[in-house]
């Protein structure tokens, strides 16, 4: 046997450790967005002594299948809710180019097709729509519609978009149990 000692003979693949160096690491959405739903999910159980869960493959719209009422309560939305919940939570992460300043000029797609979704998702199982947000580095806010919110005016920090009000979610959760449940 023999061994050969050539360098010529021998390929090398050299790694350049320096060129990464300044590049920011990419978050993948998916993970993002289920950092976001555990997060949420641990704000809202902490709050109603209650169990409130991530929604797995809550991406996956519910209405492509054919589900039964008891399914539908428990798949719907992004966060899977206490039975007598009155809302249908549909969790946003990230979004980080949302500039409230270009929303109150223009509007925004991306905000009212959240709306849209969360108010279909509540539609389906007769619950009322809450949508909450976390920008990155951000607090939870929170968007309810006017009519389920009628002295959001009594908040200090609040802003309307259409027919929805966004407030901090630390503000609503400031609310008594039975602005969110349902007499058992």
């Amino acid at each position: 046997m023999s061994y050969n000692n050539n360098m010529e003979d021998e390929d090398y693949l050299i790694e350049d450790i320096f060129s990464n160096l300044n590049k920011k690491k990419k978050v993948k959405s998916g993970k993002k967005g289920n950092r976001g739903e555990n997060g949420l999910c641990k704000i809202l159980t902490e709050r109603f002594k209650k169990p409130f869960s991530r929604v797995v493959g809550s991406g996956a719209r519910t209405s492509q299948v054919n589900l039964s009422e008891e399914a539908k309560l428990i798949l719907t939305g992004d966060i899977s809710v206490p039975r007598n919940f009155k809302f249908s939570i549909e969790s946003k992460h990230g979004y980080s180019s949302i500039d409230f300043c270009n929303v109150l000029e223009n509007g925004n797609k991306t905000i009212e097709d959240f709306m849209e979704q969360v108010s279909k998702d509540a539609r389906s199982i007769n619950r009322k729509p809450l949508l909450c947000w976390k920008k990155d580095r951000m607090a939870w806010v929170a968007f309810l519609k006017k009519n389920d919110l009628p002295n959001y005016k009594d908040y200090a920090y609040h802003f309307c978009y259409n027919d929805w009000v966004a407030i901090s979610l630390k503000q609503l959760l400031t609310k008594e149990d039975d602005f969110f449940l349902e007499k058992i």
